[in-house]
């Protein structure tokens, strides 16, 4: 799931203090904020931050161990981090990747060669990616990775059982990264958990690997080992894939979808997967689009935010007073506003929760299951908690794609 953003990139300050899991007013009283210690601990911490599942040492911090506050990630500081992007189908088996000064390091989960650097061993501390320069833009997926660089040329590793490579191969997996042929310049590029798409210079947008939820957007759910255009998709600025499904923002600012739609991810009042690109509900001056897993948001040009796919566990933030795990939400096939994240700057879509960026904050919210939410807790809240205070000098988020960890640099 690439997390490309268009707007400029704010640099950071480092030794910055913040406090860790301060809650908002309306969720203090249901959830414990952390030990005075664990914020002492993180005073001035320049690093890149991560908490959540860490089993595969995707936290990078050098253990195996889950977090349920913020950690450091080893050796990687905020001020050199351009862009993250974090993968995985669940999490045990994510990982994660780092674009630093137009190289990339990575870490996590590698049996698949999906870190890129020649062998299949796990790594809990990031290390360089080889034969990738002038990278300007960096995709996880399920079990691969792609690069972007400066030239317009894609290059993948990973997995490819089903031809997400790109490499006009199925079945075997690559350990280092290779370029993909068949394309045109490229400017962006986004990764699903089984399949690949690369946005155009000239506005078209291409996909291969797995089609049998019509991820591809070929009209068919054939699997291509080879890049294919998308159907029907012209002047497209960005585009942003979730598990199985994917999105486009048009030039005119409205948004496609395209895929698997069992929780109404597709955002057209419906549950049927589409093959091809659809419109997503009545939703026009948007400026972002942030695919997750299951569920989506938009942000429009006036710093509105909406949400549409899975919601049970209050992804969308809809008011609710049963804050138990057993309580049925309703999944949101269309958009709905979210008043909460107005004004956010950046946003990150997980498997089951969400994080966003104001101009002072981190906040989390949705599924917590493995501490992703980094509050100190468990609990799943179905209400933003403040996980980083004022002065934290964050720019941007990232979540796996499939799993539970989060990331703030």
């Amino acid at each position: 799931m690439s997390r490309t953003r268009r707007s400029p990139l704010r640099t950071p300050s480092r030794g910055l203090p913040f406090a860790a899991a301060v809650l908002t007013a309306a969720a203090l009283a249901a959830v414990p904020a952390l030990a005075p210690a664990a914020a002492s601990a993180n005073e001035g911490n320049p690093t890149v931050l991560s908490w959540g599942a860490g089993r595969t040492g995707q936290l990078g911090n050098g253990t195996l161990a889950d977090s349920l506050s913020p950690t450091s990630v080893t050796s990687l500081f905020r001020g050199d981090v351009d862009q993250m992007s974090a993968g995985g189908t669940s999490s045990a088996d994510s990982f994660v990747l780092a674009r630093t000064d137009k190289t990339v390091k990575s870490w996590g989960h590698n049996s698949s060669g999906q870190l890129g650097n020649g062998g299949n061993t796990n790594q809990t501390v990031p290390t360089t990616v080889p034969r990738l320069t002038n990278i300007k833009d960096i995709a996880a997926g399920g079990k691969h990775a792609l690069a972007l660089d400066t030239n317009g040329q894609v290059y993948s590793w990973g997995d490819n059982a089903y031809g997400q490579l790109g490499n006009n191969r199925t079945g075997d997996s690559r350990t280092v990264p290779d370029r993909v042929q068949g394309m045109p310049k490229v400017k962006q590029i986004s990764a699903g958990c089984d399949f690949s798409l690369a946005l155009l210079e000239n506005g078209k947008v291409y996909a291969w690997g797995r089609g049998i939820h019509g991820q591809l957007g070929t009209g068919n759910r054939a699997t291509s080992s080879v890049p294919r255009q998308v159907q029907g998709l012209e002047n497209i600025v960005e585009i942003d894939a979730g598990c199985y499904h994917a999105l486009a923002l048009t030039a005119d600012d409205t948004v496609k979808s395209w895929g698997y739609n069992l929780y109404g991810q597709l955002g057209n009042s419906s549950t049927k997967s589409s093959t091809t690109p659809v419109d997503v509900d009545w939703l026009e001056g948007v400026s972002d689009i942030e695919a997750g897993a299951w569920h989506n948001y938009a942000k429009t040009s006036d710093s509105h935010v909406y949400g549409w796919g899975n919601n049970q566990y209050g992804q969308l933030l809809e008011g609710d007073e049963a804050f138990g795990d057993n309580i049925s939400r309703t999944n949101r096939t269309a958009p709905v506003e979210i008043p909460r994240l107005e004004g956010v700057q950046h946003l990150a879509a997980g498997a089951r929760h969400g994080v966003a960026v104001t101009a002072d904050d981190v906040f989390a919210w949705g599924h917590n299951g493995e501490g992703q939410l980094g509050n100190g807790t468990t609990v799943s809240r179905f209400e933003s908690v403040k996980i980083l205070n004022e002065g934290s000098a964050i720019k941007d988020v990232a979540v796996s794609l499939g799993g539970n960890t989060t990331y703030a640099y």
